[in-house]
């Protein structure tokens, strides 16, 4: 009798960290959600984080929910998921999903089984997504995991069609920004639609090397900062988008850490000097508004 008294305790609990892959339910859609959970519970109430990488983006959510252990039976709240329509994940639209997953534990492996479904408004337009997770027993990376998985993607499609060189590093690196945290630091008024950006190494020369996205797309890659010479481009300002972002991703720290620079945002009404600092946990970021005005410092939170 107490010989089993473990095996069932640790049965009935769901705290740990899940992956695995969700599919949408619509036939002959070959749309995917590399997936984890990490979950805490503290006796029938959950709560943790739902992190998923769909197409080019990668997303995080908090999730609460209950967990029903006489009936195995995991029960999460609504929370946004992006729509598997979406093309490109940075502009991508959402629906509000809640999911309800069963406990089963054999042997070999527990597994996490289930569904997200929308709610009664967008039924018709937000299909389910089935996913199967598998509870990890040692601490694997999520970013790990998911390029694992993308690697086997790309090896079981490689006959049917070569990936675009220039597509898989954006992507790759889109990745890596989306692991980071990003904090506006400033909000700019420009008056055209174009605008010249230059970076430049705030300060003595430390061998720092910058990427810069411009609206959730790779504009400039692994490019070194210096005093003298800047990094040099241009971007469109939408006046329809709600915010026009440039955001600075570390790819080192340099020989004096973090990673600095000044930035010079000019148009013919305007030059703007903002320095940024970014690190391998947060990178800093201007946006830029059309129309005239005075410089505005980011809502406080």
């Amino acid at each position: 009798m107490y010989l089993f008294a473990p095996v069932s305790a640790h049965a009935q609990s769901i705290k740990g960290k899940w992956y695995g892959v969700g599919n949408v339910n619509i036939t002959g859609n070959t749309s995917n959600y590399l997936c984890e959970f990490l979950l805490e519970q503290k006796g029938n109430v959950i709560t943790g984080e739902f992190n998923y990488f769909f197409r080019n983006g990668y997303f995080s959510n908090k999730i609460k929910g209950t967990y029903n252990a006489d009936k195995r039976l995991l029960k999460i709240k609504f929370i946004p998921i992006i729509f598997h329509r979406t093309v490109d994940a940075a502009v991508g639209v959402e629906c509000t999903m809640e999911g309800e997953f069963t406990l089963k534990v054999s042997r070999a492996e527990s597994t996490l089984t289930g569904q997200f479904n929308s709610d009664e408004d967008h039924k018709y337009t937000c299909a389910p997504i089935n996913i199967r997770l598998t509870k990890l027993l040692k601490e694997v990376p999520f970013k790990a995991l998911v390029e694992n998985d993308i690697e086997q993607l790309e090896k079981d499609t490689m006959l049917k069609q070569p990936e675009n060189p220039v597509l898989k590093l954006e992507r790759e690196a889109l990745i890596q920004l989306n692991m980071r945290t990003k904090k506006v630091v400033k909000e700019l008024d420009v008056s055209e639609d174009s605008v010249r950006i230059d970076l430049y190494d705030n300060g003595e020369f430390d061998n720092d090397t910058i990427s810069v996205f411009y609206n959730g797309k790779l504009v400039q890659h692994k490019q070194q900062l210096e005093t003298r010479k800047p990094i040099s481009f241009r971007v469109f300002v939408d006046s329809i988008t709600a915010n026009n972002e440039i955001v600075m991703f570390a790819e080192n720290l340099g020989s004096i850490p973090p990673n600095a620079a000044l930035m010079i945002i000019t148009d013919k009404d305007h030059r703007y000097e903002v320095n940024l600092s970014s690190n391998f946990r947060e990178s800093e970021a201007v946006r830029l508004k059309r129309g005239a005005g005075a410089v505005k410092e980011p809502p406080k939170k």
